[in-house]
């Protein structure tokens, strides 16, 4: 069962889409179908990469030697 649904969506990206829609000859609608689709059934670009970069730094505490800490501590973050 289809559904109606609006949604705000930058019109740049809407330029672009509209122009792969025409260039692939298909409706704007069924582009945006076939992409969420497509962005749902793969989880996502890069979804690899970013489960491998959030077990790298989530996964484990950080261990940083007192040198190190003493930097972080004292740098200045406005600079």
């Amino acid at each position: 069962m289809k559904k109606r649904l609006a949604v705000f969506i930058d019109g740049e990206i809407i330029r672009v889409a509209r122009e792969r829609a025409a260039e692939e000859g298909r409706s704007l609608d069924r582009l945006i179908r076939d992409a969420l689709v497509w962005y749902l059934a793969n989880k996502g670009p890069f979804q690899k990469g970013r489960e491998h970069a959030d077990q790298l730094f989530c996964g484990r505490p950080m261990r940083l030697g007192r040198r190190q800490f003493r930097e972080i501590i004292n740098a200045d973050a406005f600079e």
